[in-house]
């Protein structure tokens, strides 16, 4: 692809209580192939340090150890612009954007990131969609999320870019992702969905490159969704479906979205030669019971809003004496309280409140 012709592309990452997770993810992004990129990091009113450790990265005062890569200071300083949630939604990025690019000092690296601060935890959609909104009037051409406790192949954009560029039908593109802890093992090639039981069955999961299932064509594998943990989306293809809908505060949003979008007519595909890493659960892990709690939500939702009458009644039959029983042969009783407040509250939340 030539350089000069390379859409721009606007990186958002959600950052809640997460600097030493962010600050390695930004580190493995700076060092990428793909040229023509910009970082918004917007923080969800994060109780700990994290700006101000953010800040110090920035400024090349912070090491960034990784078993990923060696901390590099060829990018640093980095200029911060920096933002109230109120701002961005006001403001033109594109402008903001140039003038900073155009005060840099000489010697200063022309990359530069922008740090939109939110006042409140607005959750994992729309805090996503602050920074969605403000890429699209900063003319990014495409808006990859992703989170933060993932680090990045080096090709793993240019990748993307270049599939997605070339096909018009594809609406969203995920990387194939390994686990953190276990590099050669994966987490995920994008998911299927059952919508009789509700479960989403991760493909070639906690498998190995050389075990991989049939994978399409040119390494492409169509899929019902990709995880949150990175996708990339069109412009075009979020001005014609909307953004995630805040209704799901965490879990589901991403199911939601690629169904949206492929009921729009686009494909939803894993990009098998694309690659990052993800640690996984690490904001859910911060709140006890919290990410039992919002997934059954967030799958209760979904459900509600796109499986057949006949599919969801059956999945309301199955679904909780299932799980309860799943959980005392896991010894996993403490979880039983959550999954049955998360299913309820699924069924009383008003679906279409957001959209």
């Amino acid at each position: 692809m030539d350089i000069a012709a390379c859409p721009k592309v606007f990186i958002v990452i959600l950052n809640w209580n997460g600097w030493n997770d962010t600050i390695e993810c930004l580190e493995s992004l700076y060092s990428i192939s793909y040229p023509s990129y910009e970082i918004v990091i917007v923080d969800n009113n994060s109780q700990d340090d994290s700006l101000a450790r953010i800040r110090a990265y920035a400024q090349g005062a912070l090491t960034v150890e990784s078993s990923f890569f060696a901390h590099g200071q060829r990018s640093k300083p980095l200029p911060v612009v920096e933002h109230t949630r109120e701002e961005a939604e006001r403001i033109q990025g594109l402008t903001i954007v140039q003038e900073s690019t155009n005060k840099t000092p000489s010697g200063v690296s022309k990359r530069h990131l922008v740090i939109i601060k939110n006042e409140h935890n607005s959750g994992y959609p729309e805090g996503n969609n602050i920074g969605i909104r403000y890429a699209l009037k900063s003319g990014a051409d495409y808006v990859l999320l992703l989170n933060n406790d993932t680090t990045v192949d080096k090709d793993f954009l240019k990748e993307l870019i270049s599939v997605a560029h070339r096909d018009t039908n594809i609406g969203v593109i995920g990387p194939k992702i390994y686990w953190y802890d276990a590099p050669h093992t994966i987490q995920s090639t994008g998911a299927r969905i059952d919508f009789w039981t509700g479960g989403a069955m991760s493909l070639n999961w906690k498998k190995t490159d050389d075990a991989l299932d049939a994978a399409g064509v040119d390494g492409l594998l169509p899929v019902d969704y990709v995880f949150g943990a990175c996708f990339l989306v069109k412009r075009s293809v979020i001005k014609e479906v909307g953004m995630l809908d805040p209704v799901y505060f965490l879990y589901g949003e991403d199911v939601d979205w690629c169904m949206r979008i492929r009921r729009a007519g686009y494909e939803i595909v894993c990009d098998l030669n694309s690659k990052i890493w993800h640690k996984g659960g690490a904001s859910t892990s911060k709140a006890k019971g919290s990410s039992q709690f919002y997934h059954e939500r967030g799958e209760v939702i979904y459900m509600r809003k796109y499986a057949r009458t006949v599919q969801f009644l059956w999945f309301l039959l199955f679904r909780p004496p299932y799980c309860i029983a799943v959980f005392f042969k896991e010894r996993r009783v403490h979880d039983i309280p959550y999954f049955i407040k998360g299913f309820i509250a699924g069924l009383l939340t008003d679906k279409n409140s957001s959209l």
